[in-house]
């Protein structure tokens, strides 16, 4: 594996997933904000353009990792659950994470013609999301072995757990 191809998978994981964690922050903030009765404008839009940032980098992540001569994965490796002999679990969530993205994204762009409860409903699967791809970065991410990054990794979880519980707190979902 050349030194530039291990970077990029590196990189494009790891910026895939602080897009990911701010497309959701974002989210999250701005329906605690609606229970709360204030506006938060404009918020729709960035929480979109992160995400599909996130995807468009997560799917760089994988065609990388396709180009990895190390590991050399095989593409049914990376969309298969469970079917690589490197680190199969944590590959796993991973794939698994990926298809969540991928829903989002879909559902999201057909909303209005699957109805915006179903919708809604799919857009729930995204705190796991999250969870998820914590949880792969921390497994097998080589930056995310470091107990820095560790730590650095365990305030936004934080802040996210505290901001899913806000968004929860009072029972009723007020409608978007």
């Amino acid at each position: 594996m050349t030194t530039y191809v291990w970077y990029f998978i590196r990189a494009t994981g790891t910026v895939a997933y602080l897009l990911l964690y701010a497309s959701v922050m974002v989210g999250l903030f701005s329906q605690v904000q609606k229970k709360r009765r204030k506006k938060v404008k404009n918020t729709l839009h960035l929480h979109e353009a992160l995400s599909n940032w996130a995807l468009i980098l997560v799917t760089c992540h994988l065609v990388f990792l396709f180009f990895d001569t190390y590991l050399s994965f095989q593409w049914f490796e990376l969309f298969l659950p469970f079917t690589t002999d490197y680190k199969p679990f944590p590959m796993a969530i991973g794939t698994f994470s990926f298809y969540i993205l991928l829903i989002t994204f879909v559902t999201t762009k057909l909303r209005k013609k699957i109805g915006i409860q179903t919708w809604r409903k799919l857009h729930m699967l995204t705190p796991f999301l999250y969870i998820f791809v914590t949880a792969h970065a921390l497994l097998i991410g080589t930056d995310f072995q470091a107990f820095s990054i560790f730590i650095l990794n365990m305030v936004p979880l934080a802040v996210f757990l505290w901001l899913l519980f806000k968004r929860y707190d009072t029972g009723a979902v007020v409608k978007s």
